[in-house]
């Protein structure tokens, strides 16, 4: 198996928190439950063979991705393929980072995953031809680099203004007030909100929920033991039940299920 994954250097990085580059990965499992990051994503299948997205309940096939995909701010699990015999390059955009790469409002996509040239255009075939044509993996991460920078387009007022305070709801994960956070961005609560479903996709209190909950995963992540009423207590939330509905909403399991039930890494669940 080939496995890269590198955060790029400024300029790039201030938007793009990763670029990973896999292939032959094997798992013994057929699918998983990808849980929402915070993140929007552009992924590149460098095989022909489609991965699919299915009904979170039936676990029937919903929707088959081909050749590159784009997906938006999720705010309930998805279920996809295991990327069993793939080759992939997966691009990682930061929060309320990706604008200058696309220039559409990121709400558009919320909760979807369409085929890239719906984001990119054509041209993202032909990111794609060059990523297959080149063999060596460190290349494969060289080219996207080029591309991206070639894509990335100047950052707004506004733009910078909204990622000032995704970074500010990002430190503060327990709890938050969001009418001083408009008010102190200088719009009045509705133009703030307006601003923010552009750059980011969510309400700031959306986003706020789902960066409470990534910092919950990685404070319980890989533990045996944990002491729930304390999580749900350090984590701001008025109740233990507030905390495992809210737990429950984004992932499909209880906490408890989760600890029972996690695999490798933090935002996935063998589907077994």
């Amino acid at each position: 198996m080939v496995f890269k994954n590198i955060t790029p250097e400024a300029p790039l990085g201030d938007f793009v928190s990763s670029i990973v580059y896999y292939k032959d990965f094997q798992v013994k499992h057929s699918k998983d439950k990808f849980l929402p990051d915070g993140t929007t994503n552009l992924v590149i299948n460098l095989f022909e063979t489609p991965r699919y997205i299915y009904d979170n309940e039936t676990l029937k096939e919903k929707q088959a991705c081909v050749e590159a995909w784009f997906s938006g701010m999720q705010t309930e699990y998805l279920t996809i393929s295991s990327d069993n015999e793939s080759e992939m390059l997966v691009i990682t955009f930061k929060p309320g980072a990706c604008f200058p790469f696309i220039n559409q409002s990121l709400d558009v996509f919320n909760n979807k995953v369409v085929h890239a040239k719906t984001v990119f255009g054509e041209e993202v075939l032909d990111f794609r031809k060059d990523l297959i044509y080149e063999k060596d993996g460190d290349k494969k991460i060289e080219i996207a680099k080029r591309w991206l920078t070639s894509k990335l387009d100047d950052v707004s007022f506004e733009g910078d203004i909204i990622q000032h305070f995704v970074t500010k709801i990002q430190n503060s994960s327990e709890s938050i007030n969001f009418k001083e956070i408009a008010e102190k961005s200088g719009y009045s609560q509705k133009q703030f909100i307006h601003l923010f479903k552009k750059y980011v996709g969510l309400t700031p209190k959306q986003f706020h929920r789902i960066v409470r909950f990534n910092e919950i995963l990685n404070a319980i992540f890989k533990k045996e033991k944990v002491d729930w009423a304390f999580v749900a207590n350090e984590f701001g939330y008025y109740d233990q039940a507030h905390f495992i509905k809210d737990f429950q909403a984004f992932s499909g399991h209880n906490p408890k299920q989760y600890i029972d039930d996690q695999g490798d890494w933090t935002h996935y669940i063998p589907v077994r």
